[in-house]
């Protein structure tokens, strides 16, 4: 999810935030928390857009694809489901082929949500009245009122229509089915019910349902449709509802499959289109009208540059601006269309490559334009109807292959006829369009192929001449097409290669793509992959194939499985084409591959009114696949007994709805580990680490961890590693306990190879997600009371570059994530009754996490509480929450002088100095001050000290992780800390700073001398060469264990001592360098007061009056009230 700040004017991309797999639709429900729909994942990730972490994960179906609010007061969830929706075919319950929505209440989750059923195929996009007492369905595959008059059926009632255009080609063409059209009271051919109806063999019509209404204005949820509209389009994509005059504009496409023949489709088999409902409340919304988005667009000419130039090819998205303009990106033609309100096109403005996405910002008078295929947001003015800038919507993992070859999918200026069409008109989104064709050619030519049948073995081979009047096919899916070849039903072209004449014989366009461009376009296909299963069990156990292998085909002889390969998850097909003898057919047809077969259920051939008008086979003539087993063609079933025969029917038929895609159920699958399902979330995570043991995914974990957003992958011993070289893995346990409120972790299964990508090196540089420069830090802090209690339901707010709220917790606390390390952030508390000092603090560049401290007290200081005081010092030192035992132990001693001023001020001073001189400190943050000491050295000359305070503090919190130092015999935190040394230092020296100033040909002398001089000469002349005989074979591991041992001197610590003392008065206390501002001068002048003071008095910080000066001065104090 990216997340944009509009407070300059201008999108400044803020976020980006993981959710699941396939984000496709985003909803805010209020200014902190936004609900995305994840399309592979079949899930929907609530988002807190405060700390910039998803805290919950539900699942909601197959597909969903978009989402909004609605209800009185907006307070319903309503997702639509493109495949949630279940029907019963034979002994099962099968989802897939059908849709639903489903309605939430996000204030009582725990609930069951309810399931509305669409009556349609696909259900797409959701849009609401402005009252929102309405929400509008679409339908995707609503279908256009065509189905198919099967072969026999057409033999015996007379044959097909006379071919409506010459004939040219030689031979017979083969007898095959008839698309026709429901005309209102007949379905008939293209020769009119005058002259010929279908009405007797086709006994049921068909509910082209284009949208469906749900009345959202009750209390309750609701659980049914209140209205249905028909007759909009053949694919029924977004909506935008208008508020004045009450109506519903609705962005559609219109095939015209009921045309025969490649040549008179020819660039102009489908239109794009808005349509006009009109819609006022407590009435079904009518049609008004359908506006052609290409009218001007001469379809009978052979188009032209210009005619392209103006089009706008497949609309994804519509919007609507207060002034009543209507916005449709158009996919195809990389323009946005500018339409009246009646859906009347205006003008057009050019924009990135394929827009999909369109949001009106009334009050800047901005148009922003998600551009899918450069992820790029492009800002339009809407007064200009111009755009006036692009940025980018985040990282984008795909490889250049994908991004160049998706252009050959979807460009329909650059390849058809009148810019109105391209592949992407039928292959949806790479998929199909549910629909089914006659692209025969009767001026074409045969096409010869190679033919085999498996019998008797090895088998026969022959060859077959296809004539070019093919009739009608249905469309397939470009998923996992590539490998497969030959392609088409009847295999007639060896690769997609083969294809680039359909870019000028059917888009109609002025050249074909060549070689280049078509090698392009094949490495993008090979991209596309179905999704899972969704009726396949989560371990992805192959389904029941007895039946399937042992039903015989030709007599007895062959059975399924040698032809439909299905075993080790194959996709069902050997790729070979087999004679139409074998098959009983007028044509010979490739063995067809059998995935994703469970979304073309739904066709039923009994009276009354039906999902759909085609099914399964190549022209969809069979409604189901029970019923296409009684072909004659399976013999096999002839050799029991009927009530036999139709059990092993069914047994194959819910084999091949449950069939793997390729793709294993758990890629995708996730869950969100919170405070409210921690003892529940196990059963979904062993499902996912299972199945990454077996090789069917990865799986990674993002989330808030100790504080800040991480992620992990899962190795192969079941540990996951961090995104950093500079900590050791952790385990499974580790992160279920650190997982809670604000700490919310996500675990998903992501494909086989893709883990560390989606994971702990997204953009695949080699360098770490957390050992990269830093881009954002957070904002913590606290509302408290004079006494440092916490104010709960403070209302925070973020200003500045950036803007965001947040309400205070029960401990007072609030946390801003995401800032931005450019720009000034100011923090601002409110609450009802209360004045805050200050009453607010600047960030200026902030270069690492900072915190801000607001009390009530107008004239105190929550400095001043000793509670608070302490906690406030592991925050600062130790980089953590203090632990129960420790607070209270400091705390006492604070407090055990009573009233006694002098005593409580001794013992503040000596307090704060114990943490710098604490085993904790010592062993994390002072280890890496040395570190960085031995490694590099000083700054640079006028910049005495090794290193800064983001430096400090980033890895002293990666040592630190997890550690608290506890009494005897408690010594797990020294096993811990080891461990934490240990992966810390192996990092160390893979970092490229550390590489570029030790490179791996480094002669072993020349490492540990240099290290040496760093720390002047601090070792002695026997401890240089027995580290120089440890680096014998130079290996990371050596490497990192002389480094270790150099930073770990005994004298080397000694020497360091007071500088790293006075140095944390700058980091601890002043949280920042020591020549940062407010510093006079922006020097080191201080800094090299305070050492000099130090040495003086031998380090005896008391009588320096280090540590009093420190925590008593307006700088710090300023960080806590007045």
């Amino acid at each position: 999810l990216s997340v944009f700040q509009l407070v300059s004017g201008s999108p400044v991309l803020t976020a980006e935030i993981p959710v699941g797999l396939e984000p496709v639709s985003v909803a805010a429900r209020n200014n902190r928390e936004a609900w995305v729909v994840n399309w592979l994942s079949d899930s929907v990730s609530v988002v807190d857009l405060a700390t910039g972490n998803t805290t919950r994960t539900i699942d909601v179906g197959d597909e969903p694809t978009d989402i909004l609010f609605a209800g009185p007061s907006g307070e319903k969830a309503f997702i639509c489901v493109s495949g949630g929706g279940q029907q019963t075919i034979g002994f099962s319950q099968i989802t897939g082929g059908s849709g639903v929505v489903k309605v939430l209440d996000p204030n009582n989750l725990n609930a069951a949500p309810l399931a509305i059923p669409i009556f349609g195929k696909q259900p797409r996009a959701l849009a609401r009245s402005s009252d929102g007492l309405r929400v509008f369905v679409s339908v995707f595959e609503s279908g256009n009122q065509t189905t198919i008059v099967p072969e026999k059926v057409v033999t015996a009632g007379g044959g097909l229509p006379p071919p409506n255009m010459p004939v040219t080609a030689q031979g017979n063409p083969p007898r095959t089915s008839l698309i026709v059209k429901w005309d209102g009271a007949n379905w008939v051919d293209e020769r009119g019910a005058a002259q010929k109806t279908w009405n007797s063999v086709i006994p049921y019509t068909l509910a082209d349902i284009d949208l469906a209404v749900i009345d959202a204005s009750g209390p309750g949820l609701p659980n049914s449709v209140s209205a249905q509209v028909r007759g909009i389009g053949t694919h029924i994509g977004n909506m935008t509802f208008d508020p004045v005059a009450q109506r519903l504009l609705v962005a559609n496409l219109e095939d015209i499959n009921q045309v025969r023949f490649e040549p008179n489709l020819k660039g102009k088999f489908q239109s794009s289109r808005v349509s006009v409902l009109n819609a006022p409340a407590g009435t079904a919304p009518t049609i008004a009208s359908a506006s052609d988005l290409n009218s001007h667009v001469d379809l009978n000419g052979p188009g032209s540059d210009a005619e392209r130039a103006q089009s706008l090819a497949l609309p994804a998205d519509i919007s609507r601006a207060a002034d009543g303009t209507v916005y449709v990106a158009a996919t195809s033609s990389n323009r946005v269309g500018v339409l009246s309100s009646d859906g009347a096109v205006q003008s057009r403005i050019g924009v990135g490559q394929g827009p999909t996405g369109l949001a009106v910002d009334d009050a800047r008078q901005r148009l922003y334009v998600l551009n899918r295929f450069d992820q790029t947001l492009s800002v339009v003015d809407t007064a200009s109807k111009s755009q006036t800038s692009v940025v980018s919507v985040g990282f984008n993992p795909e490889p250049d292959s994908v991004r160049i070859g998706r252009r050959f999918l979807y460009d329909a200026t650059s390849f058809s006829a009148h810019g109105t069409v391209s592949c992407a008109s039928c292959h949806l989104g790479g998929h199909r369009d549910g629909m089914v064709w006659d692209l025969g050619n009767p001026q074409g030519s045969p096409d010869v192929v190679s033919t085999f049948f498996p019998f008797p073995a090895p088998g026969l081979t022959g060859s077959d001449s296809l004539h070019p009047m093919k009739g009608p096919m249905m469309t397939q899916s470009f998923r996992n097409i590539i490998g497969n070849e030959p392609f088409h039903w009847r295999g007639d072209r060896a690769g997609i290669e083969n294809f680039n004449g359909a870019f000028t014989s059917l888009l109609g366009g002025p050249r074909m793509p060549d070689a280049g461009e078509m090698a392009a376009f094949k490495d993008f296909l090979r991209s596309l992959a179905y999704p899972p299963n969704p009726n396949q069990q989560p371990f992805r156990s192959p389904a029941n194939q007895s039946f399937f292998n042992g039903e015989k085909l030709d007599g007895g002889i062959v059975d399924c499985s040698q032809c439909h390969i299905v075993s080790n998850f194959e996709d069902g097909t050997d790729n070979r084409i087999t004679p139409k003898e074998a098959l009983q057919e007028a044509q010979s047809m490739k063995v067809p591959q059998l995935r994703g077969l469970y979304q073309k259920t739904g066709m039923d051939k009994s009276p009354g009114e039906k999902i759909t008008g085609f099914g399964f086979a190549h022209d969809g003539t069979f409604d189901n696949l029970f019923n296409f087993q009684k072909e004659a063609v399976f013999s096999g079933f002839n050799k029991v007994d009927p009530g036999t025969a139709d059990s092993w029917r069914r047994s194959i038929e819910d084999m091949i709805l449950r069939l793997d895609t390729g793709t294993p159920p758990t890629v995708g699958m996730m869950v969100t580990v919170n405070a409210s399902n921690k003892g529940t979330a196990t059963g979904r995570i062993n499902q996912l680490t299972q199945q990454a043991a077996a090789g069917n995914c990865d799986v990674v974990v993002r989330g808030l961890f100790a504080g800040s957003p991480r992620s992990f992958l899962r190795q192969s011993n079941g540990t996951f590693l961090p995104d950093t070289l500079s900590e050791a893995p952790v385990s499974l346990q580790t992160l279920l306990n650190a997982a809670g409120t604000g700490a919310e972790l996500t675990f998903i299964g992501v494909p086989t190879g893709e883990g560390r990508m989606r994971s702990i090196d997204r953009n695949g540089n080699d360098v770490l997600n957390d050992d990269e420069p830093r881009t954002s830090v957070s904002i913590t802090g606290r509302a408290v009371n004079a006494a440092g209690g916490g104010i709960a339901g403070a209302l925070v707010t973020l200003s500045g570059t950036q803007a965001a709220t947040a309400l205070t917790d029960a401990q007072g606390r609030f946390t801003f994530n995401f800032v931005s390390t450019t720009g000034t952030h100011t923090v601002t508390p409110q609450s009802a009754g209360l004045v805050f000092s200050p009453p607010s603090r600047t960030f200026s560049a902030p270069s690492w996490n900072s915190s801000a401290t607001f009390t009530t007290a107008t004239t105190g200081n929550a400095a001043d509480a000793s509670q608070f005081f302490v906690a406030q010092h592991y925050a600062d030192f130790l980089n953590r929450e203090p632990d129960a035992p420790g607070l209270s132990f400091w705390t006492g001693e604070i407090e055990g002088c009573g009233a006694s001023t002098p005593c409580r001020e001794v013992k503040r001073i000596n307090v704060s100095a114990a943490f710098f001189l604490s085993i904790e400190f010592r062993e994390t943050g002072f280890l890496v001050y040395r570190t960085f000491k031995a490694s590099f050295g000083d700054i640079a000359a006028d910049k005495p000290v090794p290193l800064t305070f983001p430096q400090l503090m980033t890895d002293t919190q990666r040592i630190g992780r997890g550690v608290v130092v506890t009494p005897p015999p408690d010594n797990a935190w020294q096993t811990l800390l080891e461990s934490n040394k240990g992966a810390f230092f192996t990092g160390w020296v893979q970092r490229p700073d550390f590489l570029a100033r030790y490179p791996v040909g480094m002669s072993a002398a020349e490492f540990v001398d240099t290290l040496n001089a760093n720390t002047g000469g601090s070792l002695t002349q026997a401890q240089r060469d027995a580290l120089v005989g440890q680096l014998s074979q130079n290996t990371t591991a050596q490497r990192a264990s002389v480094v270790r041992q150099v930073a770990e001197n005994a004298e080397f610590s000694r020497r360091e001592l007071n500088k790293a003392f006075v140095l944390m008065q700058y980091f601890g206390y002043m949280r920042r360098n020591p020549n940062d501002a407010p510093e006079q001068n922006l020097n080191f002048d201080g800094y090299s007061f305070w050492l000099g003071k130090l040495n003086q008095h031998s380090g005896n910080f008391v009588e320096a009056e280090m540590v009093k000066a420190f925590i008593t001065s307006s700088e710090y104090r300023g960080r806590f009230g007045q």
